[in-house]
């Protein structure tokens, strides 16, 4: 898909909100595959990937497949970040705790492993955001080492780049990543409070942020992503929010929470007296908003899913947007508007 030349952008009005507390507990990334969304969850004795069908995400969580558990066997996970998929289904999943990627079919069977714990070249040290390139090699943030480095899928080591430290180029605790149709590879950098953008061979191209809660400002940014159009979404942890930017950089839109209760929890609290009680004493209002999102996500139809990680619930949202074409879309002004009140 090309990218357009400009957008008229109609709205991001939300859609809906999958999952519920002891079904999606602290959800921390989502990946999608086969018209299947992989909801990866974080909470010790039960974290694990719950598997939801995108043609009812609506569904009964009695139906709901699991794969994982805690642990630090094969196929389990202690502190998993993200999850995503390759152009074969299978899924992938970076355990910081472990300093190891866990790689599994698409039906859950567990194949392989690989990362070994260290500072040098090809070695991990808290491996947090994973993205594949357009190579099928993998991307993977490796945070206590304040680097990127690239391997391929079966885990040998390419290239990297990045050091600690605040210039451009360099990085504090990095957590999420992405690579855009065009090889580009985003990262958030979480102690410089700004997300990065490097070409496909790791050059330096552009930093976007600073620490504060105004917009284009910060605090601790996580998950990553670039939809079709070169919107960029990153979630602004700390602040409770997704911010919204163009592929210049320029601030769009945030996103602070329009939650409504799923169909699961909906079905919970009609079989529960005493949390309807609970729920008709309580401030509603703020039970929309998100609490510390870890992820963002965009599927192929631009619906946007934020793990909504201490509310245990994805809220989904379903951009609204027209591209242009170059005679529907303006070069950039020269001056600035001066209005006169």
């Amino acid at each position: 898909m090309t990218r357009p030349h400009g957008l008229l952008r109609a709205g991001y009005p939300y859609l809906k909100t999958l999952g519920m507390r002891r079904i999606t507990n602290f959800p921390t990334d989502i990946a999608f595959g086969d018209d299947t969304a992989y909801i990866l969850c974080r909470s010790e004795g039960v974290t694990l990937i719950r598997v939801w069908p995108m043609e009812d995400m609506e569904q009964q969580t009695d139906d709901l497949k699991q794969i994982g558990g805690y642990g630090s066997d094969d196929g389990q996970f202690i502190w998993p970040v993200q999850i995503v998929t390759n152009g074969h289904g299978d899924l992938f999943v970076s355990d910081e705790a472990t300093h190891r990627i866990t790689r599994f079919s698409r039906d859950g069977e567990f194949l392989s492993k690989w990362g070994t714990e260290g500072a040098g070249r090809g070695e991990l040290d808290g491996p947090t955001g994973i993205a594949f390139d357009g190579d099928g090699n993998m991307v993977v943030v490796d945070s206590r080492n304040h680097r990127v480095q690239r391997f391929t899928a079966d885990g040998k080591y390419l290239d990297g780049f990045g050091s600690h430290g605040s210039e451009p180029g360099q990085f504090n605790l990095p957590w999420g990543v992405h690579v855009d149709e065009l090889g580009d590879i985003y990262v958030a950098d979480w102690g410089n409070n700004r997300y990065q953008v490097f070409s496909g061979s790791g050059e330096f191209k552009q930093a976007v942020g600073r620490p504060g809660s105004d917009e284009g400002e910060f605090d601790r940014p996580t998950g990553i992503a670039v939809d079709a159009h070169g919107d960029i979404y990153v979630a602004d942890w700390g602040n409770n929010r997704v911010q919204m930017f163009n592929a210049e950089g320029h601030y769009v839109w945030s996103f602070h929470g329009n939650a409504t209760l799923s169909r699961v929890a909906r079905s919970y609290m009609l079989t529960n007296a005493v949390s309807n009680r609970l729920r008709e004493v309580g401030k509603l209002e703020q039970e929309q908003f998100l609490r510390h999102p870890r992820s963002v996500r965009i599927d192929d139809e631009f619906r946007l899913f934020i793990a909504d990680y201490e509310s245990y619930r994805i809220q989904i949202y379903q951009k609204d947007a027209i591209p242009l074409d170059e005679t529907q879309f303006a070069a950039p002004l020269r001056n600035p508007t001066l209005e006169v009140t």
